[in-house]
């Protein structure tokens, strides 16, 4: 019976720990840079990569993290400011967030 307890309570520990991650990400590639672009001059796929790796680092920590095509573009413009500076992200920071975010959430 202890071992039983035992076994649950680490499993339960475990699955608590786990990363809070998107149920779906894409690979980023040339055309999304070209999409933000189009949208956002001179946004690279460096700056759509960036993006991503800030809201995967900083956005995780408080909540889940929402796959980009959950929410559309003027959704990301309500949401990013105000818990970009809940994170204490600076302005470039959200800026490449919100291009990413706003950008992957027209991939469905």
């Amino acid at each position: 019976m202890k071992k039983t307890i035992f076994f649950a309570s680490m499993i339960l520990a475990i699955a608590c720990g786990a990363p809070k991650v998107a149920t779906t990400t894409a690979e980023m590639n040339q055309s999304d840079a070209d999409r933000a672009a189009a949208k956002f001059p001179g946004t690279t796929l460096a700056d759509l990569q960036k993006g991503k790796t800030i809201y995967e680092a900083n956005c995780g920590k408080c909540h889940k993290l929402h796959a980009p095509n959950s929410r559309g573009e003027e959704g990301w413009k309500k949401i990013v400011p105000p818990m970009a500076k809940k994170a204490k992200l600076d302005d470039a920071s959200m800026d490449l967030t919100l291009k990413y975010l706003v950008t992957m959430s027209e991939v469905k």
